[in-house]
């Protein structure tokens, strides 16, 4: 890959140098990592604040078919805490898990 962006850390942020091409960029939110000793992942550490115009430009190139998001599954809010802690599992093996919450 030329670029990662990780939203995960942890063991997903390790494998991922595995697939990271030479001279590759990888990018990380991850809180974890903020505090870590690898220089690596010190280079790809950034924190995310969120901003309405990126976010709405963002929306729109999805829309446009732009860019694609991939979604392993989707579950209501009342199933959170398991997807965030792994417990929800997809046979699709890629991809986001989507929280639905209903207005």
């Amino acid at each position: 890959m030329d670029v990662i962006f990780d939203a995960v850390g942890g063991d997903t942020l390790e494998r991922s140098w595995g697939v990271l091409k030479p001279g590759g960029r990888m990018i990380t939110i991850a809180a974890d990592s903020e505090g870590t000793a690898d220089q690596r992942v010190k280079d790809a550490f950034f924190i995310v604040e969120p901003n309405q115009k990126q976010l709405v430009e963002i929306a729109k190139q999805l829309d446009a078919g732009h860019l694609r998001a991939f979604v392993k599954t989707t579950v209501p809010l009342n199933e959170a805490s398991a997807a965030y802690s792994g417990a929800v599992t997809d046979k699709s093996g890629y991809g986001k898990i989507v929280i639905a919450v209903r207005a």
